[in-house]
């Protein structure tokens, strides 16, 4: 699902809002257009690991404002980001934490996100053309951009195998008489 959220009292469109995703995501690109691109990053020793199984550095978190909804019924929280220096579709990647802070409540059927405010429930719709065009990038491949380098690009270790051995000689036993192979 792809929505438009207010950041950091920015306007940010493409955020997809991921409940498969464990972490909250800001791209670094999307930082430097909001003026942030000097902000002190709190430094993360976990790498990100995507879906594929591949790891990419994540150049620390940001702890940003977020708000969703119209008034009355807005919600305003602050989200810890991972920032990620990489070419992607879409600007900002909601995960579990920031939607379980937001107590967040998503319906794919109805292309809509619920969540509980002071004022009673608020909501953010899909923005479909949005997720349309987010699509139809994401299935022409990756920008031409420099590639970013993960551990996977790392020269491979060479493979030292320890060899099982039996603790004991082993015992040829015949389990079928008529039979001398069985």
């Amino acid at each position: 699902m792809v929505v438009k959220l207010d950041i950091a009292n920015f306007t940010v469109h493409k955020v997809l809002i991921d409940s498969g995703s464990s972490a909250d995501i800001i791209f670094k690109s999307v930082l430097d257009k909001m003026g942030l691109e000097n902000a002190r990053l709190e430094p993360v020793k976990t790498p990100l690991v995507g879906f594929g199984g591949s790891e990419v550095a994540s150049l620390g978190t940001i702890e940003l404002p977020v708000s969703m909804g119209e008034e009355p019924k807005r919600k305003t929280l602050m989200v810890k980001f991972l920032v990620v220096d990489t070419p992607f579709t879409y600007n900002v990647i909601l995960g579990r934490p920031g939607l379980n802070s937001f107590r967040a409540v998503i319906s794919t059927y109805h292309m809509k996100m619920k969540f509980p405010t002071e004022y009673g429930i608020g909501e953010v719709s899909c923005d479909q053309k949005e997720a349309r065009k987010c699509y139809n990038l994401s299935l022409k491949g990756e920008p031409k951009v420099k590639k970013q380098k993960t551990k996977e690009d790392a020269e491979p270790r060479p493979y030292e195998a320890e060899h099982l051995k039996p603790s004991e000689e082993y015992k040829a036993i015949q389990l079928v008489p008529e039979s001398p192979i069985r």
